[in-house]
């Protein structure tokens, strides 16, 4: 079963979503490109993240078994109105991610993935770059490109 490490407000995007619709964009694949362009930045981010250098001990005791769950190439699923995409890690899968975002009482956490999947400034330049996404498309829509 899949847990939800990102937490993020829709809110301000439902309402472009509501702008798009009204200038007649298309919502499915506008969501699905912002989707998926979110899920790439994160994979890419988690990867950058997931250096030696970055891990407990310097990596000592790494054996990249955790690398290996990093979601790659993720898609969005339709189902109905309503999409989804799994992003970060697969923790259905063996690793110590969740062990590396938080730490554990004589293992400091990995802070670049912290950073990632536990601070807020992260979650907020997420959002900002999938409204950037939503808002690109209304201004061709209203500009007539």
């Amino acid at each position: 079963m899949a847990r939800k490490l990102f937490n993020l407000n829709y809110s301000e995007f439902n309402e472009l979503l509501t702008k798009l619709d009204g200038v007649g964009g298309d919502l499915k694949s506008v969501v699905t490109d912002a989707l998926e362009q979110t899920a790439e930045t994160v994979e890419d981010d988690t990867k950058e993240a997931m250096v030696k250098s970055n891990m407990p001990a310097g990596g000592k005791y790494s054996t990249s078994k955790t690398e290996k769950t990093i979601v790659k190439n993720a898609r969005v699923s339709w189902s109905g109105t309503i999409a989804e995409i799994g992003i970060g890690f697969d923790f259905d899968k063996p690793g110590a991610a969740g062990f590396l975002i938080t730490g554990t009482p004589r293992m400091q956490p990995n802070y670049a993935l912290q950073k990632i999947y536990k601070r807020k400034k992260y979650m907020k330049d997420i959002q900002q770059d999938m409204a950037d996404i939503v808002m690109d498309e209304i201004d061709k829509k209203i500009g007539g490109s």
